[in-house]
C-alpha cells in the first residue's frame, strides 16, 4: 500500500505519470468491494476522490499489503506512524527537500525485493542526529520483535506501553521469517554502532557500513 502526501486532491492520473506506477481510478466508495487479485500484479489502484485519514482507513479494513494508494494531506501523515513498514509515502513536490520517516528505511531494510535507494540512505547518515533517530526507532523494533517471539502481542504491547495495532501485525510477519539469531545479533550491532560513535565520534561511513550490513543480516 502506498500513501500519496498531497495539497490537493488529484483526479487526473496524468500528473502522476512521474511517478511510474500502473494506475487504475476507483473511488473510496470502491474500496471495500475490490477483490484482490489472483495473481501477484504491479497495477495500484488509486482512490482519487477523497483524502483519508487514520480513522476513516481503518474503517475501511483492507489488507495492508494489497495494491492501493490513498491520498493524505502532508498535516495527517504523521498519524500513520501506527503503519510504518507496511506503506511506502510518495511525493509529487518537486525542488523541495524530501523528508523521511525512520519506517521508510526498515521497509526497505527487510525486503530482498528492495534495494537502499541513495537519497534514503544519505539522509539517515548526513549527521549524528538523523543517524541516532533511525537507530533510537529501529532498536525499540528490534527490542519488540525478540520479545514476540517468546511472548504473545498483548502481553508485549502492555510491557512496553504500546497500542496493539499494526506495528504488533507488522512484527508478527516479521518473526515468521527471521530467527532468534538474527534479531540479536542487529541488536548487538546496533549497540557496537551506537558505541562507537560514543567513543570515537561520529563517521558517515562507519553509519553506511552499519545499514547495509543490517540488511544483508535481516533481509527476508
Amino acid at each position: 500500500m502506498k500513501l500519496l502526501v498531497t495539497d490537493n486532491l488529484i483526479s487526473d492520473l496524468n500528473k502522476l505519470d512521474k511517478l511510474n506506477i500502473s494506475l487504475e481510478k476507483i473511488s473510496i466508495k470502491e474500496v471495500s468491494n475490490q477483490a484482490q487479485p489472483l495473481f501477484e500484479t504491479d497495477k495500484y489502484k488509486f482512490v482519487f476522490d477523497e483524502f483519508v485519514t487514520l480513522t476513516s482507513f481503518n474503517k475501511l479494513n483492507i489488507d495492508l499489503e494489497n495494491n492501493f494508494i490513498f491520498q493524505v494531506k502532508k498535516s495527517n501523515l504523521p498519524k500513520f506512524t501506527s503503519l510504518k513498514s507496511n506503506i511506502d509515502v510518495l511525493h509529487l513536490e518537486t525542488g523541495k527537500k524530501e523528508n523521511y520517516f525512520p519506517w521508510d528505511l526498515t521497509n526497505i531494510i527487510y525486503s530482498s525485493r528492495k534495494s537502499i535507494d541513495l537519497k534514503l540512505l544519505n539522509f539517515f547518515t548526513l549527521n549524528e542526529r538523523d543517524f541516532r533517530n533511525f537507530t533510537s526507532y529501529f532498536i525499540k523494533e528490534l527490542v519488540r520483535l525478540k520479545m514476540l517471539v517468546d511472548h504473545d502481542p498483548k502481553e508485549v504491547s502492555e510491557i512496553l506501553n504500546e497500542k496493539n495495532d499494526y506495528k504488533y501485525q507488522d512484527a508478527s510477519k516479521k518473526i515468521n521469517n527471521l530467527d532468534d539469531k538474527k534479531i540479536n545479533k542487529a541488536i548487538q550491532s546496533t549497540h557496537k554502532i551506537d558505541n562507537i560513535i560514543n567513543q570515537y565520534g561520529y563517521e558517515v561511513e562507519n553509519a553506511k557500513r552499519y545499514l547495509v550490513s543490517i540488511k544483508k543480516l535481516l533481509e527476508f
